[in-house]
């Protein structure tokens, strides 16, 4: 599980068990001083790459977990807060964003391939 800590500007990993507490907490990226804003929303693609919407600075980063390397950068005209994929073959960004007037919703298709993960389902028992 990852975790966005906007006001540090830090991104941290978790181990995950459905069943006890969070366990193994380990610093997977912190922006660079140059980097305007902070981290907000976060999604893993399809190969493992954490994209992470950058609020205060227009941007969406696509983040190797494991060398906490950017690989590919999203600029859009606007504060992103959140993401996810979508579409029909999961190549769709989706992105939130934030204004003093309200927020808005963009849709990018992805280049080189880039796909989301199914998200798991959850229906209610009632």
């Amino acid at each position: 599980m990852y975790f966005g800590d906007t006001p540090t500007r830090t991104v941290y990993a978790f181990d995950y068990c459905s069943d006890g507490p969070l366990t193994n907490r380990r610093v997977v990226w912190t922006m660079p001083s140059s980097m305007p804003g902070g981290p907000d929303g976060a999604q893993v693609d399809s190969t493992g790459k954490l994209w992470i919407a950058v609020t205060g600075a227009g941007r969406v980063v696509q983040l190797n977990p494991e060398s906490g390397r950017i690989e590919m950068i999203v600029h859009i005209d606007a504060n992103p807060t959140s993401l996810t994929f979508g579409g029909p073959e999961l190549n769709e960004l989706f992105i939130t964003t934030r204004s003093p007037n309200g927020g808005g919703l963009y849709s990018i298709k992805m280049p080189h391939g880039v796909r989301g993960v199914p998200e798991p389902e959850f229906k209610l028992g009632y």
